[in-house]
């Protein structure tokens, strides 16, 4: 019963029970103080009384002796007539004391001894009588005879045995004074019994409670750390009410609620919803678990063309055809591999315990089960696979790197429209020096690391360097002089070019802006990427540049590439429209590399042409090349447009060039590159010389 009940109905029972024994204890004390008290001070009184009466009753006694003895030694009876008075309240004092004293409800003994004193004392009146009536009479010495023979004797009894009255009320007193300390001890133990077993009772109850609460909330306390530990099947115990019952049942729905939700969480975390594939987080834990000593391939696997099927008949059909190609992979490799949906439409296959040929002839298998035509609500779906593979030997090779190689041999793959290509036949990848470098262009930026350096071009008809073409540099305080090469190409790709073009066009205008001033006739010159000519704010930050440092528009070239108008050639011609009716000079760099040159030049509003180095090295012994760069040079002076020959290297392309009236000539047989202190006066004394 009492585990039944609530903790607040324990509690308030226990605090009951205890208050009541306190109380019980309180006034048990207080009535047997107040007995104790009363008693004592009644037995004190009569106690007192007694002891006085008797007192009174031996004084009174002398007294009378006293007196009497007076009168048998006095002659005259004046004086005799004044002591009988005295004797006479003597006598009645002590008859009145002895009275009182009869009258205090005394002890069968003392009561006795009272009785007898009462007798001594009428035998002591009768005698005392007959002697004051010898002392009239007969005179003292008659008397005084008389009373040494009979009065004396009973006075002397009477003095003795009221003596010993007073000392037994002395006792008596004593003895009841004694009565009254056991009496009082007595009440102290009892208070002290009633004050251990209210202890007691209120331990044994604490341990009740304690014991009801305790052990409950305990076993409540392990449900919960198996829970937090995950032990969702425990067993909450229901035989339990009240509070405890209450927490166990929030336990239980609590357990049900986590277990509920960390399924479906750890189906969101692991588990494809549309294929019911392991996810690529998932993949990635089952790949790295493997056996350290087990042999298999990643293999990825991307549908080509997935995207046109996408848009032109909806995503609901391009899901249920990702779920159609995930159930014939899983057909198609053993029980123990595992098969993965990455993202989008990218499959990863682990093939566990094969070797490369193994792993191809099953991939390859695959790739034709999945070609075969997929129906969906009645259309035909032809799906086309590319496969990217790795071969590992052991738990040492890195997950990321299996996954690098594999999408990179995935890549190869797509780019050779080859079905399977295995990482182990690639050439070439990323370097890691380069691909570190990408992260440390926006802080050499900052930390102003880039520099410009001035190549001279060199006008072949005035032999003057009229031009000059501006190439960053980046001055890496660890690596030294790093060129473009290493790094413009992955800003272009990571769209960092958008902040690299803003400085190099500052720092190229502030300096032809200071050339113009000092009077050095140079036209330097800015390279344009594809990402910097479809840029909205191009025109307006090129044109606000100019205005600021105040140089003249014609001052300024900007070199543009082929593949640059290539992605969005309406938005590249109009900001080029824009740049050349302001007055930029704009020149058209790699010529006769691109796929549309006749095209664009007939219609872009450029100056001038650069033909790629390609034609021009050579060119003195080169018939070929000789046709193209002597064609280009007449296309270009019938359209108006200057030419720019582009990496010349020797004396003998530098002749040439000139016989055959090309206007400028660029390359390290006029001069390399050159930071901006050093190209000035190089070029001031190339030009007066």
């Amino acid at each position: 019963m009492f585990n039944t009940m609530s903790i607040r109905a324990r509690l308030i029972m226990a605090f009951a029970v205890l208050l009541g024994l306190l109380l019980t204890l309180a006034t048990v004390s207080l009535q047997r103080l107040d007995r104790l008290t009363t008693s004592t001070q009644e037995i004190v009184n009569v106690l007192e009384r007694r002891a006085l009466l008797a007192k009174r009753i031996n004084q009174h006694a002398q007294a009378e002796a006293i007196i009497l003895l007076n009168l048998l030694q006095t002659a005259t009876r004046d004086d005799r007539v004044r002591l009988y008075a005295a004797l006479d309240e003597e006598m009645a004092a002590s008859g009145q004391a002895v009275s009182d004293l009869d009258l205090t409800m005394l002890s069968a003994d003392v009561q006795q001894e009272i009785d007898h004193v009462t007798d001594l004392r009428q035998r002591y009146a009768i005698l005392l009588q007959e002697t004051v009536e010898l002392i009239e009479i007969e005179g003292t010495s008659q008397a005084r005879s008389f009373f040494e023979a009979r009065t004396q004797k009973v006075l002397n009894t009477i003095m003795f045995d009221t003596r010993a009255l007073e000392e037994h009320m002395q006792q008596e007193m004593q003895t009841e004074l004694l009565m009254l300390k056991q009496s009082a001890s007595t009440a102290k133990q009892l208070v002290i019994v009633l004050a251990i077993i209210a202890l007691l009772v209120g331990a044994l109850m604490a341990w009740f409670i304690a014991r009801g609460i305790v052990i409950p909330v305990r076993e409540a306390v392990l449900v919960a750390q198996r829970i937090a530990n995950g032990n969702y099947a425990i067993d909450v115990p229901v035989d339990q009410r009240g509070e405890i019952g209450i927490l166990l049942q929030a336990l239980r729905v609590m357990r049900n609620s986590i277990a509920s939700r960390e399924a479906k969480i750890m189906r969101l975390a692991y588990v494809d919803n549309l294929t019911n594939l392991p996810n690529r987080t998932r993949f990635i834990e089952l790949l790295e678990s493997r056996p350290s000593d087990e042999q298999g391939v990643l293999v990825l696997l991307d549908i080509n063309r997935f995207a046109p099927i996408n848009d032109a008949l909806g995503h609901t059909v391009g899901d249920r055809m990702l779920c159609a190609i995930a159930t014939r992979v899983q057909q198609l490799v053993k029980s123990t591999d595992i098969v993965a949906r990455l993202w989008a439409d990218q499959y990863a296959v682990l093939l566990r315990g094969v070797d490369q040929a193994q792993a191809q002839a099953t991939v390859l298998r695959v790739i034709d089960a999945l070609r075969a035509p997929i129906l969906i609500d009645g259309i035909r779906l032809d799906v086309d696979i590319s496969a990217g593979a790795v071969l590992f030997t052991s738990n040492l090779a890195d997950t990321n790197c299996l996954f690098r190689f594999a999408g990179l041999a995935l890549a190869t793959a797509k780019r050779h429209r080859d079905p399977l290509v295995f990482a182990s036949k690639m050439s070439t990848e990323p370097v890691p020096a380069q691909l570190s470098l990408i992260g440390d262009m926006r802080e050499a930026l900052t930390r102003g690391e880039f520099v410009i350096y001035y190549q001279p071009k060199l006008n072949l008809a005035q032999h003057q360097i009229t031009a000059a073409e501006a190439l960053i540099r980046w001055q890496h305080p660890v690596k030294g002089l790093i060129p473009p090469i290493q790094f413009i190409p992955f800003a272009e790709q990571t769209g960092f070019i958008r902040e690299i073009t803003p400085w190099v066009l500052r720092q190229v205008i502030a300096d032809a802006a200071q050339w113009h001033r000092d009077g050095l006739l140079v036209v330097p010159s800015a390279n344009l990427s594809t990402l910097d000519l479809l840029n909205h704010s191009l025109v307006l930050d090129v044109q606000h540049l100019a205005t600021q440092s105040g140089l003249p528009a014609h001052r300024l070239c900007l070199e543009i590439t082929e593949s640059a108008l290539m992605d969005q050639p309406e938005l590249a011609l109009q900001h080029l429209n824009e740049l050349s009716q302001f007055g930029f000079k704009l020149s058209i760099d790699d010529y006769g590399t691109g796929q549309s040159s006749l095209a664009y030049v007939q219609t872009l509003p450029v100056n001038e042409l650069k033909i790629d180095r390609a034609f021009v090295t050579g060119v003195d012994v080169n018939s070929k090349n000789a046709a193209i760069v002597r064609s280009t040079i007449l296309l270009c002076r019938e359209l108006g447009l200057s030419v720019v020959a582009e990496g010349a290297e020797t004396p003998q392309e530098q002749a040439w060039l000139k016989d055959n009236h090309c206007d400028l000539l660029q390359g390290y047989v006029v001069a390399k590159p050159m930071p901006l202190a050093e190209f000035i006066p190089w070029v001031k004394k190339f030009n007066q010389a």
